[in-house]
């Protein structure tokens, strides 16, 4: 089969959802599918395999593409490495093709021979160092939400519930409009915040998805002035450029030049979360380049997989 005819899929996913691209071998993105989350320390492993098995089935059947159409399957799950077991007879003619988390941030930020820091800040977050002319490497964070995600998303939902309970009850005399913006959310009242919040954490209960999800409207608060909610995204944005500091300090010389690739959803809340990051970086290592990634994860991963296969 000529190299026009065939295909690449490629798969990433983590602690909140999965994402699916389905490429050619010039890099054109024929189509795009999402599923729910991989990460085996959150969701059963039966779970995941399902997640993934059910994007890369609906990439075929959408776009028309026969499963030996495709060549590879290039994965980067937070956990679990599926392989022939899960997809051999979705995709009995592909090659299978494992990156990181890592690779992908420096990828989504246009980077596929890195030299610098990687920083993910989604549900999670983990900072990331690798040295391309020694090959040392090191992680920082990563120790998801009961020991660690510093600097995350999740991390400035639970601190803005946390700090919304002090506040109703007036434990926190600090002017906010975090527990009307929560009623709204959820839709409660003040009247039921207590109850209802109560049997939404616990009975329900909250997922971690869903307490990052709070993040922007603790962020969009921070930006409106709130004073409370500013304490809390101050908090989280230092967290955060602390992981990519210590990365950095861990391999690199204050004077020399690397790259800092930084995205996912807790960036765009904007500069409320990147400066204490900038700051940092122009402080201790001025020479430092920080770029934000803003391809979708998914195809990044994929292009990341074409320059791989290509050199």
């Amino acid at each position: 089969m000529e190299q026009a005819d065939r295909y690449l899929i490629a798969l990433e996913g983590g602690g909140t959802r999965s994402q699916a691209a389905l490429m050619d071998y010039s890099g054109r993105v024929v189509r795009m599918s999402q599923s729910s989350e991989v990460n085996t320390n959150f969701v059963a492993y039966e779970a995941a395999r399902q997640a993934v098995w059910s994007a890369v089935k609906e990439l075929l059947q959408a776009a028309g593409i026969a499963p030996g159409q495709v060549g590879h399957l290039v994965s980067a799950l937070v956990g679990p490495r599926f392989g022939t077991e899960v997809f051999g007879e979705l995709l009995p003619e592909a090659e299978y093709i494992y990156y990181s988390e890592k690779d992908v941030i420096f990828a989504r930020s246009g980077i596929f021979q890195p030299h610098g820091v990687a920083l993910v800040a989604a549900t999670g977050a983990t900072a990331w160092g690798v040295r391309a002319d020694d090959g040392r490497q090191v992680a920082i964070g990563g120790w998801g939400a009961l020991l660690g995600d510093e600097g995350s998303a999740y991390a400035a939902g639970l601190l803005g519930l946390r700090a919304a309970v002090r506040s109703f009850e007036g434990r926190d005399p600090t002017p906010t409009c975090i527990v009307d913006a929560l009623c709204q959310h959820f839709g409660l009242t003040r009247d039921t915040f207590h109850v209802g919040l109560v049997q939404l954490a616990y009975q329900k209960p909250l997922s971690r998805a869903e307490i990052g999800g709070l993040a922007p409207l603790v962020t969009k608060l921070a930006e409106q002035g709130d004073e409370l909610a500013g304490r809390i995204t101050a908090k989280v944005a230092d967290d955060l450029a602390s992981l990519a500091l210590h990365a950095a300090r861990r391999l690199f010389d204050p004077q020399e030049v690397f790259q800092v690739a930084a995205s996912d959803g807790l960036l765009k809340a904007g500069e409320v979360i990147l400066s204490p990051l900038r700051q940092g970086l122009g402080a201790e290592f001025p020479q430092a380049e920080l770029i934000l990634g803003t391809e979708e994860p998914a195809v990044a991963l994929g292009k990341l997989a074409l320059f791989g296969l290509s050199t």
